[in-house]
């Protein structure tokens, strides 16, 4: 620096006015070996602002880009020369405004102002078809009308813009400025395409959302959020290309058209960095018989991921397709764990494929419940077994010869291969999962109860059929009790038609279809 340079800044420091004025003014324009700094050029500047406002005005509007400008608070200043007729400053508080306010009227009348002060583009950006006047869309052909106006800083101001809108939640603005954001022609930029990303996230979940701009800049402003290791942006890019809409966005709004392969290697990507809903994603884009990669193999790996991830539809799915192919108790055990889990989320598909398990009873609860009190005072374990016969649908013949001890799973109860059926398949174990989590809690009291011991004996000292039936038919005499309060009725063909598979699958066909999504696919 020079010695004149120093001398100004000394005197500068010391208070003189027109030494702080000329500091300003070298800093904010980088002259004369000053390089170029605008906090301290406005810092010298404020302290003479004062004395000289129309020259510190004119300087800052001359000097700073309007990015600049609102990122060092000096809009109101930008305003100030405006309303003293500076076109310049009528046309930037006009860009201003279309991108901070949601009504136009004000930018409108800055643009009338800038376009008699002879302003290039601001004629342009008042002529528009009568049809987008006061729409959204007006807002964003406005500013593109004035894309080409000078000192600007497009990239960093739309960016600006985005941040502040995500900021205080104005989704119409943070749109505007999404929309102007991809027609700037620097998809290079990392900055810009961060807020691109975090304006989609937050738009999806925003009704009615409408991004009518070019898709193909969407999808390279996403990849390069994705190569720079966003995998949250690689879940949004891949649901995306594999047809699907996010949130609310459709997305054909995102990209120009379906890439299920991309969108596979995307998802996988999100699922592999701990995006549960990337399984639940790659799931359906397998399972789907229609892709150009459908795999049901790898679908069903891809869905019990998702379950295991939390994912209450993957759990519900599962659960289903488990259901619906079992050939086994351990098949139909594991489905229902599935299908519990679901359940306990408050998904109702789930819960209406349960009920499907469960064979009705007859009575009110109210009565059943106070037969079930008397019950207990002189027999503890006949109590806890229409408790447990009430609250799961059973058959007498269930509820007489079930182990209920050995039975507790942690979404429900299995009843055992019965040993008075003679019939191979007509006496298979059934799982029957529980209706909701107090009645497994109830449960759970009861097999406390009989693994302990209480009145009449537990499980092991009480296995004759013939003693129970008989303590059975006296105990609801005394109390004036109908069986039909504690036990279902059903035929054997409907019995094994609960135990799950494909016979089950034909008679819950709609609650089935429901679950699943209306998916036709076998996933094995």
């Amino acid at each position: 620096m020079r010695r004149q340079d120093i001398q100004l800044i000394s005197r500068a420091r010391r208070g003189d006015a027109a030494a702080c004025f000329e500091a300003g003014r070298l800093y904010l324009e980088g002259m004369k070996g000053f390089p170029r700094h605008v906090p301290l050029g406005l810092e010298y500047l404020s302290q003479v602002e004062t004395l000289r406002e129309d020259e510190a005005q004119r300087l800052i509007v001359e000097a700073l880009d309007l990015h600049e400008i609102a990122v060092h608070g000096r809009v109101s200043t930008l305003e100030r020369a405006a309303r003293f007729g500076s076109g310049e400053a009528q046309l930037r508080v006009a860009i201003w405004n279309l991108l901070t306010q949601v009504d136009q009227s004000e930018a409108v009348g800055w643009l009338r102002l800038a376009e008699r002060s002879g302003q290039d583009g601001a004629k342009e950006a008042l002529t528009l078809p009568a049809s987008a006047v006061d729409s959204d869309d007006a807002a964003v052909l406005r500013v593109k009308a004035l894309l080409g106006v000078p000192k600007i800083g497009w990239p960093e101001l739309i960016a600006l813009v985005m941040e502040r809108a995500l900021m205080r939640k104005e989704p119409r603005l943070l749109l505007r400025a999404l929309a102007v954001s991809l027609v700037l022609g620097q998809l290079s930029n990392s900055t810009l395409a961060d807020q691109v990303y975090a304006a989609i996230s937050f738009a999806k979940s925003i009704p009615d959302v409408r991004i009518t701009v070019d898709t193909k800049a969407i999808e390279v402003l996403l990849d390069d959020c994705v190569d720079r290791g966003n995998c949250a942006a690689a879940l949004l890019l891949g649901q995306a290309l594999s047809g699907n809409n996010v949130g609310s966005i459709g997305w054909d709004m995102l990209v120009q058209a379906p890439n299920r392969r991309k969108a596979s290697a995307l998802l996988m990507r999100a699922a592999d960095a701990g995006y549960g809903e990337a399984w639940t994603r790659l799931y359906e884009l397998h399972a789907n018989n229609h892709s150009s990669v459908a795999n049901p193999p790898m679908a069903r790996f891809f869905l019990e991921k998702a379950a295991a991830s939390g994912d209450v539809s993957a759990q519900r799915r599962l659960g289903a397709t488990i259901l619906r192919a079992a050939a086994s108790l351990r098949d139909a055990e594991q489905g229902m764990h599935w299908l519990y889990l679901a359940s306990q989320s408050q998904d109702f598909q789930a819960q209406a494929l349960i009920r499907t398990f469960i064979l009705p009873v007859q009575g009110c609860e109210a009565d059943a419940a106070r037969g079930i009190f008397e019950v207990a005072k002189t027999n503890g374990a006949l109590a806890a077994r229409l408790r447990v016969a009430r609250d799961f649908g059973l058959t007498k013949l269930e509820a007489m010869t079930v182990d209920i001890v050995e039975g507790l799973r942690p979404w429900g109860l299995v009843v055992g291969k019965n040993p008075f059926i003679q019939h191979a398949r007509l006496s298979s174990p059934r799982a029957i999962p529980a209706l909701s989590s107090s009645t497994l809690q109830t449960l759970k009291r009861s097999v406390g109860y009989l693994a302990d011991g209480g009145v009449q004996g537990s499980g092991p000292r009480d296995v004759e059929l013939r003693h129970r039936a008989a303590r059975l038919k006296q105990a609801l005499d005394n109390h004036g009790l109908s069986e039909s309060l504690y036990f279902a009725k059903a035929s054997s063909d409907a019995l094994d038609a609960m135990r799950g598979g494909p016979r089950w699958a034909r008679q819950v066909k709609v609650q089935l279809d429901a679950a699943m999504g209306h998916e036709e696919e076998e996933l094995g």
